[in-house]
């Protein structure tokens, strides 16, 4: 502020009236008093402040982004303490990551005297309090409750669109897709009318906090995909029959649009302008859309390969090989020799070679020649042992009845749409 201005504005001031002087002055007290209230509300916003009969304050609330360093601060411990009790905390095993709606309780005496803290982070219950030595920290688990919860309904539209009217956690709508990978293609087989049904577990703390959710049992009942059933049992999800819903194959590479080209034995090349045989399936997709091994395997070739440009191939076993062709580029890490992992990206797509437009060229190969993949039974990975059917049985009735289905219906519906969908394949 300019001198000369401030000089000027003392000036005026003392020009005034006596009583306006006064005025002013009372004025000026009554903002800083207002200013100092308007504080002081904020405070009491953000920390729950209760006093007991004894006279103790406690204070509580929700820790939000802040941490427990500046609710200690606000509430009147100074630099020393709150180092002293993060310290302890740190010491005595109290986690230091915090989780949305973790709170604290601190009780204080009249005089602000640290009592105890008590603090709930993630599962974790912390208490501090004083002792001879500065600080004690005990660390005990908060107890969880197991809640079951079950959904059903119709397709319309998408997947993901109905089992959200469904009231289905969108984290689960994506794992229900997980589960059925192998057997259901959703992106191409998904129809109106088709229906799911699901039983999940979720865990809860008495805060009414979600600590994760499982899906014990499923089913996708559909027109073109048939029908599958599975059920969650020791590692993995199982089928009516006890078989692993894990094929050793996925059922697609790529999230893709649509088939432009199936596997023949005569088509019309568009680029050479003759029929030529076309040993493998197009599936149209975006420039740079991931292309993922179906199985794991080795990287047995890397690099331009002629008319299917940039290509990979991946032996899986002495029986089977997949080439992945007209790829954009190649991912990272894919290198001849490379031991690759079921569902890892490979590359992208691209249109290299010749092409005329983006698209992967996937070719399946079984004892050394060229098989339609849309027509094989890929071998399942594993099955319930023996010695465990008869408890899978027990669980696989008890998570129908939770959905609401049937084993007698179940078994023969699926049979039947197995056997429809084969023929479609056939045809």
């Amino acid at each position: 502020m300019d001198l000369g201005y401030l000089e000027g504005l003392i000036g005026a001031l003392r020009e005034l009236p006596h009583w306006l002087k006064r005025v002013l002055v009372y004025g000026l007290l009554l903002a800083c008093v207002l200013s100092g209230l308007k504080a002081y509300q904020h405070l009491r916003s953000k920390i729950s402040i209760e006093y007991d009969a004894r006279g103790t304050q406690t204070y509580g609330g929700d820790l939000g982004g802040r941490g427990l360093e500046l609710k200690l601060a606000e509430t009147g411990s100074d630099k020393r303490e709150v180092s002293a009790i993060l310290k302890a905390i740190q010491k005595h095993g109290g986690q230091n990551r915090q989780f949305p709606g973790d709170s604290y309780e601190l009780v204080r005496s009249t005089s602000e005297e640290f009592l105890h803290l008590t603090l709930v982070r993630g599962l974790k219950k912390i208490v501090v309090t004083p002792d001879e030595k500065g600080f004690s920290v005990s660390v005990s688990s908060v107890p969880v409750a197991l809640i079951h919860l079950s959904a059903k309904g119709p397709i319309k539209g998408n997947l993901w669109i109905s089992m959200q009217k469904q009231g289905v956690p969108t984290t689960l709508i994506q794992e229900f897709a997980d589960v059925f990978q192998w057997s259901v293609d959703f992106l191409t087989e998904t129809q109106d009318g088709d229906r799911f049904a699901m039983t999940w577990s979720e865990r809860h703390s008495p805060d009414g906090r979600v600590w994760g959710r499982t899906i014990e049992a499923g089913v996708y009942d559909g027109r073109v995909a048939g029908r599958s059933l599975g059920i969650q049992f020791m590692d993995g999800y199982y089928d009516a029959r006890g078989e692993s819903l894990q094929s050793m194959f996925l059922k697609a590479p790529l999230s893709y649009r649509r088939i432009s080209s199936y596997f023949s034995s005569s088509r019309y090349h568009p680029i050479l302008k003759k029929r030529r045989p076309h040993h493998g399936i197009d599936y149209a997709a975006p420039y740079g859309t991931p292309v993922s091994a179906i199985g794991s395997g080795v990287v047995a070739r890397k690099g331009y390969l002629g008319a299917i440009g940039n290509a990979v191939e991946v032996r899986h076993n002495g029986t089977y090989t997949t080439l992945y062709g007209h790829l954009k580029a190649f991912a990272k890490g894919i290198a001849h020799g490379v031991r690759v992992r079921q569902g890892q990206v490979l590359g992208y797509v691209g249109s290299t070679g010749l092409s005329t437009g983006p698209h992967l060229h996937f070719q399946f190969s079984q004892n050394g020649r060229p098989v339609n993949f849309m027509r094989i039974r890929t071998p399942r990975e594993r099955s319930v042992p023996k010695a465990k059917m008869a408890e899978f049985a027990a669980l696989r009735e008890r998570r129908l009845r939770e959905m609401g289905e049937f084993q007698t219906e179940l078994t023969a519906k699926e049979s039947a749409a197995t056997a429809a969908h084969k023929k479609r394949q056939k045809t």
